[in-house]
């Protein structure tokens, strides 16, 4: 696999554990691509069924509307798509949310299938890497799976998730309905915690609480992947990054069953979604839920001891070069929940809710931080190292 091919499919990766809106590129429906075709094409009509080439119209209408900007306009009025869902979901189109910039879609299959004890139509759809050229491989693609359900006299399109899930169980706790698989071991003392948790939160930042979520418990990160309607030639497994939080939808997706009913970076980022994320650096959109509950199945304290480990082997490594997005997420996120703590010392909770409010750009970050510390930013480089190095000190055992 290229390097471009990895990035497109961990670009997916990061769409799930970022919860942050990204948009996509110009939209090619073609099987043979080709700049000069103004028209959207896809499968040969004349090869389907008087119906189910009817299905595909519709979806080819759909995707031609979305002008390329895939997850800007998730949740933009279609009257080709299932009013329920969209009355239900603010951001209905679940799975083409997550599409990234450059992807180019293909469509596979438009056939008859058996969802829910009903016949309906299943089109799958092929998002490969937008880029062309020596080194990319045709391998990094993203299959997408909606439904086309008869709405009186019509077809209109409905997301995979609820077919893929209407055979699953329900628990009610508190304002958290979980709905899992019939063979998950559902553990009802994590998801009273969850509860606990999630209302603590609230009440320390004076925020609401959670008055309704849907909670869905899946077995690896490639189930979490498959229910919204997306599966990637890599997979995934059950390792411990897995979850997304889609706080306008109400919906919260764990795909690390050792957390499972409990995964409170995302529940931290469901409860902190009124205060983020338009004008907040992603350090801190990230940092704080990681300071509050943790990040790939560590805990803040075990989190704080990677960072430290990570800057003791590398001694030039700041702050600084952290934020002008130099690592990845194994970094970012501890790094910004030190942060958060150092801030937390300083200025209580009050001063960490200010993060959010600081700016998206390093820039203003930096500015913010020198106005509500009263300290230099070289200074609070030197603070900040020293602190992510004390935490690992306090938290080995």
């Amino acid at each position: 696999m290229s390097r471009s091919d990895a990035h497109f499919l961990r670009g997916i990766l990061r769409r799930f554990v970022g919860h942050c809106v990204f948009t996509c590129s110009a939209l090619i429906l073609t099987n043979t691509y080709s700049q000069s075709q103004g028209t959207p094409r896809g499968l040969d009509v004349e090869t389907l069924s008087p119906e189910a080439a009817s299905v595909y119209r519709v979806w080819q209408r759909y995707l031609a509307s979305k002008n390329g900007e895939w997850s800007v306009n998730a949740g933009a009025p279609s009257i080709d798509w299932l009013q329920s869902e969209q009355k239900r979901w603010p951001m209905y189109d679940l799975a083409s949310f997550y599409i990234p910039h450059g992807a180019i879609p293909e469509i596979v299959s438009v056939e008859r299938t058996e969802a829910c004890g009903r016949s309906e139509y299943r089109i799958l759809t092929r998002f490969r890497s937008g880029n062309r050229g020596p080194g990319v491989s045709s391998l990094a693609a993203v299959n997408v799976t909606v439904y086309a359900v008869r709405d009186a006299d019509r077809w209109v399109l409905a997301n995979a998730l609820p077919f893929r899930t209407c055979a699953w169980r329900r628990a009610a706790v508190g304002p958290i309905t979980y709905v899992f698989a019939p063979g998950y071991p559902y553990d009802a003392a994590r998801a009273r915690r969850a509860v606990a948790f999630s209302d603590s939160v609230a009440s320390a930042f004076s925020l609401p609480r959670l008055d309704s979520l849907t909670y869905y418990l899946t077995t690896s990160i490639d189930e979490m992947y498959e229910i919204i309607g997306l599966e990637s030639d890599i997979k995934y497994g059950s390792g411990p990054v897995g979850g997304l939080a889609q706080p306008v939808n109400h919906q919260l997706f764990s795909g690390n069953p050792r957390i499972g009913e409990e995964y409170r970076h995302e529940l931290a980022h469901l409860i902190l979604a009124p205060i983020c994320c338009g004008g907040t650096s992603y350090l801190v959109s990230e940092g704080v839920p990681t300071w509050l509950g943790g990040t790939a199945g560590m805990d803040f304290a075990t989190a704080a001891r990677g960072l430290g480990a990570f800057l003791a082997d590398n001694p030039a490594v700041s702050l600084d070069s952290i934020l002008s997005g130099s690592y990845d997420n194994a970094i970012v996120y501890p790094a910004g929940a030190v942060l958060a703590d150092l801030v937390f010392e300083r200025g209580g909770v009050t001063a960490v809710k200010g993060l959010f409010n600081a700016g998206g750009t390093p820039t203003d970050l930096r500015s913010s931080l020198e106005r509500q510390l009263g300290r230099p930013w070289r200074a609070i480089l030197l603070d900040w190292r020293q602190r992510a190095m004390a935490l690992a000190t306090r938290y080995v055992r």
